[in-house]
């Protein structure tokens, strides 16, 4: 009787095993990320893909994918395995050239780049493979020389660019300027000195 209960037991143990394992095949394609490392003239590339199939694609987004033991990029749809998570590249020099996320093919979240002696050249928000939100674009010596939000791929709001001592702003609806201003740094005594 005990022998029967143990053996019985057992199967139970192996079945909730042997199912968790089958399981277990079939659900870490989904989630699991696959890392790569792309090595061209001039750059080396870090990247995590991650196996799909039949993702449904949009026409107008540009997909980001690896096939060929290269990084391909395609508008409306793919080929290989799509980028799926933190990419990194630098310039041979070994100075970082661009870092960011992908998620399932597309751009996301905050992308920023380098110039090829590590200075930061500019940072744009993601999303969904559009620029979306903030941007900033910086000189040789960091400062920020232009700055404003996208929405949908499209500069939407208060653009500000910034030359020598003034600063230019243009407002933006859905990619189309709506107001244009220039505004002076000159400080207000110099103004009315020259005005007279």
């Amino acid at each position: 009787m005990i022998r029967s209960i143990q053996t019985v037991f057992f199967q139970i143990a192996l079945f909730i095993f042997l199912a968790g394992k089958v399981f277990g095949q079939s659900y870490p394609g989904d989630i699991l990320s696959h890392k790569i490392m792309v090595n061209e003239e001039g750059r080396t590339i870090v990247a995590y893909v991650k196996p799909t199939r039949g993702l449904p694609v949009e026409p107008d987004n540009q997909y980001f994918s690896f096939y060929g033991h290269k990084i391909q990029i395609t508008q409306g749809g793919y080929s290989g395995k799509l980028l799926h998570g933190s990419y990194r590249e630098w310039y041979s020099n070994k100075n970082l050239k661009e870092v960011g996320f992908f998620h399932k093919g597309l751009k996301a979240g905050i992308w920023k780049s380098w110039t090829e002696d590590g200075k930061l050249s500019e940072d744009y928000t993601w999303n969904f493979g559009k620029k979306n939100g903030r941007y900033h674009k910086y000189d040789a010596l960091g400062r920020t020389v232009e700055k404003g939000k996208y929405k949908n791929g499209l500069l939407n709001g208060k653009q500000e660019i910034l030359t020598g001592d003034s600063t230019r702003t243009i407002v933006y609806k859905n990619g189309k300027v709506k107001v244009a201003s220039h505004k002076s740094f000159i400080p207000g005594f110099i103004r009315r000195i020259f005005s007279k």
